[in-house]
């Protein structure tokens, strides 16, 4: 049997992997989540968006520090039970 669906790009994946990331800085930024970054607990402040040329960046902005961090370079903490 053939499938009529058709396979994502390479850029779909990396757009939709983009989004997800995205979202669960959201999250951490609505929830008061720690948030990792160069292996520190930290919290985000602020998020920005920012249209690049046909790209779209997200900066975040650590509690305490005035420097944009890139999203890319922050995960999601493990919880603390």
């Amino acid at each position: 049997m053939r499938s009529n669906q058709q396979r994502e790009s390479v850029s779909q994946l990396a757009t939709a992997k983009a989004f997800a990331h995205d979202q669960m800085l959201l999250r951490a930024a609505y929830k008061a989540q720690r948030v990792l970054y160069r292996g520190l607990p930290e919290y985000v402040q602020f998020i920005g968006i920012d249209a690049n040329g046909s790209a779209i960046e997200t900066q975040v902005y650590l509690r305490g520090n005035p420097t944009p961090v890139p999203a890319s370079e922050i995960t999601l903490a493990p919880e603390v039970e």
